[in-house]
């Protein structure tokens, strides 16, 4: 039994008659007859009687009528779904970020593509870098956005820009009038950090292991999973604080926060579009990429 079968039987039954029937269906109707009797020997009944009334169903036909047009509304529909998946219409795309990338860039990424692509719908997963690549093996999530380096036995990775990691201070802070920090007044003053497996976090300990200082060194007095946190707990006279320029451009501009100068220390990162390898990318998934690609060649991105 196949599509085209039931096509035409839907057809004949439909019209009460075989070359009405077979016009329909775009077909002769010597070959519609040949396709109702393969169907007829294929269900071991009959399914049609020729009356004087045209061609009407069987008790057996009645039952295979409602059952055909069942699957071919079935198969209509999705039809209608793949179409509307190939134009990215009325679609779902899940996305993941780490936290710098999903709080302050990914939102400006969904804005504008409500304006170029309004059918597709973006789920967002915020959590730290470790947890974004593990949503991408888990297939939560289809694209992640992460400032850490991702396995390339099993990520496919795209780098679409660096983040400058500034140490800041509140405006006031007794660092906040000197022009350069020595490295080793890091070692004795409050810091606030990331948790382990935050990009953020990862990038800090590796710059200032390469310039002697171990984490066990460091005077961590809080750790924080959140960079709005962050930057309150800074304010707050909680201590100083490793973060992305792009958490704090605001702060900064305002003169809330200071950034701070430690001599012979510059960390950046990069950011990376992330997506599982060997898999193929549904049109919404690029879209997305393509309309993230644009945002971060701009120079304020």
């Amino acid at each position: 039994m196949n599509i085209k079968q039931l096509e035409i039987f839907v057809a004949i039954a439909a019209t009460g008659s075989f070359s009405k029937g077979a016009e329909a269906a775009f077909i002769t109707q010597s070959t519609a007859s040949q396709h109702m009797a393969a169907l007829e020997t294929l269900c071991g009944v009959r399914l049609l009687d020729r009356t004087g009334r045209g061609a009407i169903p069987t008790e057996a036909g009645k039952i295979l009528l409602v059952q055909a047009r069942q699957v071919l509304k079935s198969l209509k529909k999705t039809e209608q779904a793949l179409l509307r998946f190939r134009q990215a219409d009325g679609v779902e795309l899940s996305v993941g970020g780490s936290t710098i990338p999903g709080t302050y860039l990914l939102p400006r990424v969904i804005a504008a593509l409500r304006v170029s692509n309004p059918g597709i719908s973006v789920t967002v997963e915020i959590g730290d870098s470790s947890e974004v690549l593990a949503h991408l093996l888990e297939e939560r999530i289809e694209l992640g956005i992460v400032g850490t380096t991702a396995d390339e036995t099993q990520f496919a990775t795209e780098s679409l820009g660096h983040d400058e990691i500034l140490l800041v201070a509140r405006q006031g802070h007794p660092w906040s009038r000197r022009p350069v920090v020595l490295l080793e007044e890091l070692v004795g003053e409050p810091l606030i950090m990331r948790e382990k497996g935050s990009g953020s976090s990862d990038a800090v300990i590796a710059a200032l292991l390469r310039q002697g200082i171990r984490a066990e060194e460091l005077q961590v007095c809080t750790i924080i999973s959140s960079s709005e946190a962050i930057k309150q707990a800074v304010l707050a006279h909680c201590g100083v604080a490793f973060i992305s320029e792009m958490a704090v451009r605001g702060e900064l501009k305002r003169g809330e926060l200071v950034s701070i100068k430690l001599a012979g220390l510059t960390i950046t990162r990069s950011f990376s579009l992330v997506h599982r390898k060997r898999r193929s990318l549904s049109p919404a998934a690029m879209a997305f990429s393509s309309m993230l690609r644009r945002l971060c060649s701009q120079p304020d991105y």
